[in-house]
């Protein structure tokens, strides 16, 4: 009895210690491991040594689609998008249905204009996945570009749908409500995009969007208060103008000459608005 004993015991160690080495001897669990060590590399912006890895993963396995992903990524961070155009594109190759793959080259295509292709990827992705908040967001953006707002706004409905606080998609759908003239819809927008968004920097676009969508429906003090938290919290000298430039106009409308004047003048500073705010000036002070 004893000798069966140990002689189980000793083929159960043997089974094991198999199993384990048979792991290690496992290519693809080789390349997913170094797949996740590129992965890594690359979130703390290391390209060079995240590509060694996804191309180390890549000898080990050439069919994992993700290390192909992983290079146009990689390449897409060291700005040289034609070829990880070719990485993406070599992703979909050994995996048809890898939608962050569909997203990317979409993403890519609509930095480069190329809105067609854009659509394209964007849409493929959806075939797979309908609710997949990236593609949606992608396509409504394509649109957006093309100031084609009619046929955006319903993406990024979806998209914000899918993911309530998404504020881009906020943002962006508040902008086609602008566009098309609804303006409330805007509003409602845009405050959801501030609730959304935790980034201060980031909100300086949105309050002056707000700002100009509540002057369009004539609520001129919470315009103006919009605009003054546009100018506390942005960032870029162009939005800082034209949040001046619509205080300017505000209190035109008001006839407070001295106010529309001053802040004509500070949105003067910015050189994409001088033109127009001298202009402004000059009409004021006749």
């Amino acid at each position: 009895m004893k000798v069966w004993k140990s002689l189980i015991g000793f083929l159960t160690v043997l089974i094991l210690a198999s199993a384990v080495l048979a792991q290690e001897a496992d290519p693809t669990i080789e390349a997913k491991k170094l797949y996740n060590e590129g992965n890594k590399l690359l979130k703390q912006r290391k390209i060079e040594e995240a590509i060694q890895k996804y191309n180390a993963a890549i000898e080990k396995d050439p069919n994992l689609a993700l290390a192909y992903y992983g290079l146009g990524l990689a390449y897409k961070l060291k700005k040289e998008p034609a070829k990880a155009e070719e990485y993406y594109k070599k992703a979909l190759e050994k995996d048809k249905n890898l939608v962050k793959a569909y997203n990317a080259l979409g993403l890519l295509y609509t930095k480069q204009e190329k809105y067609s292709a854009a659509l394209n990827s964007f849409k493929a992705a959806l075939q797979i996945d309908s609710a997949n908040v990236k593609a949606n967001f992608g396509i409504g953006l394509v649109y957006l570009k093309k100031k084609d707002y009619k046929n955006a706004l319903p993406y990024f409905k979806k998209a914000v749908e899918i993911k309530p606080n998404y504020s881009k998609a906020w943002l962006n759908l508040g902008t086609c409500y602008s566009e098309l003239g609804n303006y409330q819809e805007a509003v409602n927008a845009f405050q959801k995009a501030l609730e959304t968004e935790r980034r201060k920097t980031q909100k300086g676009l949105i309050y002056l969007r707000l700002g100009d969508a509540l002057a369009k429906l004539g609520k001129n003090q919470e315009a103006i208060a919009a605009y003054k938290n546009c100018l506390q919290t942005a960032t870029r000298s162009y939005l800082k103008g034209a949040a001046n430039f619509g205080l300017g106009e505000i209190y035109k409308k008001q006839g407070n000459k001295s106010l529309a004047i001053k802040y004509y003048t500070a949105a003067s500073h910015d050189r994409a608005w001088k033109q127009a705010a001298l202009y402004e000036i000059d009409l004021l002070k006749k």
